[in-house]
């Protein structure tokens, strides 16, 4: 069971992730037992404003000793970038200026959204909107989290899907429920979405060893008995490997 996690914090010194190297490579160990061969680094955007030259050079140096402590696994570059209306036109100059790096260098962007500052669907239908206009690719960090700024969550989903959208859930999200989100819970917005297959990608969100470490298995496991190896396989790595790295 191979997995590509599209979604960490594991690159260290940047922001409320990792610490230090160290700790960084303990948590991609964690995620390489579970099965995952592939490990986007999506620093949160407001830790790249200052630190987007170090988040470069220290990925370069991760990836090589990465490479050499754990076969197979590689790693790269992406950003998550929390979105509101009046910021676009700055994250979009930092987009194209590379100090919020896409996922590897192609036109896929990941985004966020604050479940409690977000003004409902209007206000996250226009940044995705503005983003498809910029030619990028949005793809929604952790849908099953925004119960509180979805209308109906399965009916918003189909239109963000065919508006040109892609969706990401946490894999931990879809066998355990960390906390209801104004009246719902994650793992059942995670697996209405997945149910009706409107999931792309997955990620663990990793951060550090005491917060949010690697649950990659947990999650990956029962999307397999409940959706199918077929699905499971496109959402937990073919996917990745088709648009994301591979690029076609």
């Amino acid at each position: 069971m191979k997995i590509i996690d599209i979604h960490t914090h594991i690159l260290y010194g940047i922001d409320d992730g990792a610490r230090d190297s160290e700790m960084s490579l303990k948590l991609m160990g964690m995620d390489y037992e579970q099965g995952v061969r592939g490990i986007f680094c999506t620093n949160h955007n407001y830790g790249m404003e200052d630190r987007y030259k170090d988040y470069h050079s220290r990925f370069d140096k991760l990836r090589k000793v990465a490479a050499e402590r754990y076969p197979g696994l590689e790693i790269y570059k992406g950003c998550e970038i929390l979105c509101y209306r009046e910021e676009m036109p700055e994250i979009i100059s930092n987009i194209k200026n590379d100090v919020y790096p896409t996922m590897n260098g192609t036109s896929y962007v990941l985004l966020e959204f604050d479940s409690h500052g977000t003004k409902g669907m209007e206000e996250m239908r226009y940044c995705l909107e503005y983003t498809l206009e910029q030619d990028y690719v949005p793809i929604i960090a952790h849908v099953e989290r925004y119960k509180s700024i979805y209308d109906d969550p399965l009916e918003d989903m189909i239109q963000l899907k065919n508006m040109g959208c892609l969706a990401q859930v946490n894999l931990y999200s879809v066998e355990q429920d960390r906390g209801s989100v104004g009246g719902g819970s994650r793992k059942e917005l995670a697996n209405l979405f997945l149910k009706h297959k409107l999931v792309d990608f997955v990620g663990t969100d990793t951060h550090r060893l005491d917060y949010k470490s690697p649950e990659a298995a947990i999650g990956a496991i029962t999307l397999r008995e409940k959706y199918g190896d077929e699905y499971a396989e496109d959402v937990l790595y073919r996917n990745a490997m088709n648009d994301l790295i591979c690029g076609y």
